[in-house]
C-alpha cells in the first residue's frame, strides 16, 4: 500500500477519492435550505475540518486516544474501513474529543498553515464544535431511549466519522464508497442496521439540531456570531422543520426510499442510488452527505407527512 502519510504530508497530493480508486466521480445536486443563512459562518468560515482531508480525518479519529494524544501520528494511512473495525464502538468522552480538536486537529498541516497564528478563530471553531458534541450527546440519549441515565455520555467514534464525512475534504465518490464500506455486510451487501441507523440520525441531528444550539448558546460579536433569541430558536426548530421528531422522520423517510422493497444492495446498486440526472424518476440520496441537503428535506412537509 505504501506510506501514504508521507506522499499525502510531503508532496499535497490529492487523495480526496481514494476510498474508491477507479471509480467514477458523482455529481450531486445543490442543495439549499431556508435556515442556511443560519448556519454559514459556523459551517464554513469558522469550521476548520472543510480543510482536512477525509483521509487524513478518519485515521487520526481510529488512532486516537488520550493516552497518547500528544504523540504524533506517525503510521501509515489506511484507506480500506469496515463495520468490524472496533474503533468505531469506542465511547468518546467530552473531554476527549477536546482533546482531539486540540492536540490532533489543531496540528493537521492545513490547520497550522491557515489558521496557526489566528488564536480566535481555533478557539471558536473548538467552542462551537463541543457544543455540537454535547447537544449531540443529548439528542442521541433521547433518541436511544436511555432511561437510566440522560446524561451518560454516549457518542462514539462512529457518531465522529458524521462530521468527517459532512465537512472534511472529499470527493462524492470516495465518502459514497465510505459509506458503503462501513455499513456492508460479509456478504458485501449494504443492509438495514441499528449502527446505520444510528449513524443517519447523527448526522440529521448535527445538521439541525446541534447548529441550532450552536447559534442559540454560543455568544461572540466579534467574529459576528452573535447567539440567536429563543424566538428565532423556536421558529428553526418548528417552523423550518429542525427538530428531534422531524430527524426521526426523515430517518424512517430514508430507510423507505433507499431500501424500497430490497433486502440488501450490492456496491453497483448502491451507488446507483446517488446518481444525479435530471432525466431520472429515482431520487438521488447525495443529500445525506450534506448539512444543507439534510435541512431540504426536513423542510419538506410534503414526504414527512406522508410516512
Amino acid at each position: 500500500m505504501g506510506n501514504l502519510l508521507f506522499c499525502c504530508k510531503k508532496e499535497k497530493e490529492d487523495t480526496s477519492a481514494i476510498f474508491a480508486p477507479g471509480e467514477s466521480e458523482k455529481n450531486f445536486p445543490i442543495y439549499t435550505s431556508t435556515s442556511d443563512e443560519y448556519f454559514t459562518l459556523v459551517e464554513k468560515e469558522f469550521n476548520l475540518i472543510t480543510s482536512i482531508q477525509l483521509l487524513e480525518y478518519m485515521n487520526l479519529l481510529e488512532n486516537f486516544s488520550i493516552q497518547k494524544a500528544t504523540v504524533p501520528f506517525e503510521g501509515n494511512y489506511r484507506h480500506n474501513f469496515s463495520q468490524k473495525d472496533s474503533f468505531l464502538n469506542e465511547i468518546m468522552h467530552d473531554y476527549e474529543f477536546q482533546s482531539f480538536i486540540e492536540n490532533k486537529l489543531f496540528n493537521v498541516n492545513e490547520i497550522v498553515e491557515l489558521y496557526g497564528e489566528d488564536i480566535q478563530t481555533l478557539a471558536l471553531f473548538k467552542e462551537c464544535f463541543l457544543k455540537i458534541y454535547s447537544a449531540l450527546s443529548l439528542r442521541l440519549n433521547t433518541f436511544l431511549n436511555n432511561n437510566k441515565n440522560k446524561n451518560e455520555e454516549i457518542v462514539t467514534k462512529l457518531n465522529l466519522v458524521a462530521l468527517g464525512i459532512l465537512f472534511c475534504r472529499g470527493k462524492n465518490i470516495s465518502k459514497i464508497k465510505l459509506f458503503f464500506d462501513l455499513f456492508k455486510n460479509d456478504n458485501e451487501i449494504f443492509i438495514k442496521s441499528e449502527k446505520l441507523d444510528n449513524y443517519l440520525i447523527t448526522s440529521f441531528f448535527i445538521a439541525s439540531y446541534c447548529l441550532v444550539s450552536v447559534r442559540a448558546f454560543i455568544d461572540n460579536e466579534e467574529k459576528g456570531l452573535p447567539k440567536i433569541d429563543n424566538k428565532l430558536t423556536r421558529i428553526l426548530l418548528n417552523d423550518k422543520g429542525l427538530s428531534q421528531n422531524n430527524c426521526e422522520n426523515l430517518l424512517k423517510y430514508f430507510n423507505n426510499k433507499f431500501f424500497e422493497e430490497k433486502e440488501g444492495l450490492n456496491w453497483d446498486e448502491f451507488k446507483q442510488k446517488f446518481n444525479d440526472d435530471d432525466n431520472q424518476e429515482n431520487e438521488c440520496f447525495g443529500w445525506i452527505f450534506s448539512t444543507s441537503g439534510i435541512r431540504n428535506k426536513l423542510e419538506d412537509k410534503n414526504i414527512l407527512n406522508n410516512l
